[in-house]
């Protein structure tokens, strides 16, 4: 005999369906049909230390969240970086924001020194192309989270990145040099450049950073 559903389980399934849907709809509060291509440059150096970089995590997946996440919306990929650079994922690695998502959670801890001009050279030559996602009429984003001086040359390799029309924030924690921020990050700095003391106040920074990139994205005369 053939099992039939009640209408009270059709009902209550119905109502469960709509409730998830609503509340990825509330999740994605950057409402823009623009697309971006935004490249995450994570420092991974020992200095940040395995609890900061759960934090980091934190961070960067409520980052994500904001956004409506798609191969014709938003693409986010991340670049690990210490002594070398390591990409961990591409900008069209992760359609969804559940894929983008599950691996935030599950990025493994670097660990090592702290090169960030290497870093900024390695994106623009290997995550910020056609090759592996960036689209031609997208908003091109790169967002640099480091907490600490880096140890070979910024400013060349950041202009570098700007003169190709690509828009850099930076976001200093606890040991970071403000003037190599200042000299990485877009103009004007108040709406590109943040500076937070400790990992516990990173949290507190993320819905201005989101304001800020949602704003970016929206921008027109790019």
């Amino acid at each position: 005999m053939k099992s039939r559903l009640s209408l009270a389980t059709v009902v209550a399934l119905v109502a469960l369906l709509l409730s998830s849907s609503q509340a990825q709809e509330q999740d994605t509060q950057c409402k823009t049909t623009a697309k971006a291509d935004i490249v995450l440059l994570l420092d991974g150096s020992w200095s940040i230390g395995r609890m900061n970089f759960k934090t980091i995590r934190s961070f960067i997946a409520r980052l994500v969240r904001v956004f409506d996440i798609g191969p014709d919306r938003v693409q986010i990929g991340l670049v690990q970086y210490s002594d070398d650079p390591r990409t961990e994922w591409h900008l069209n690695a992760h359609p969804s924001k559940a894929s983008l998502l599950e691996a935030i959670a599950n990025l493994p801890y670097k660990g090592g020194s702290t090169m960030t001009g290497w870093a900024l050279r390695y994106i623009c030559n290997n995550n910020l192309n056609p090759s592996v996602g960036m689209r031609e009429d997208s908003r091109k984003i790169g967002v640099l989270i480091t907490d600490g001086k880096s140890q070979d040359e910024v400013y060349f390799k950041s202009k570098n990145l700007r003169d190709r029309g690509i828009k850099l924030y930076a976001i200093g924690i606890g040991s970071y040099d403000e003037y190599e921020l200042k000299s990485i990050a877009s103009d004007p700095d108040e709406s590109h450049m943040y500076l937070v003391s400790n990992f516990q106040f990173l949290l507190d920074i993320v819905d201005n950073v989101t304001i800020n990139l949602c704003n970016s994205i929206k921008a027109s005369g790019w």
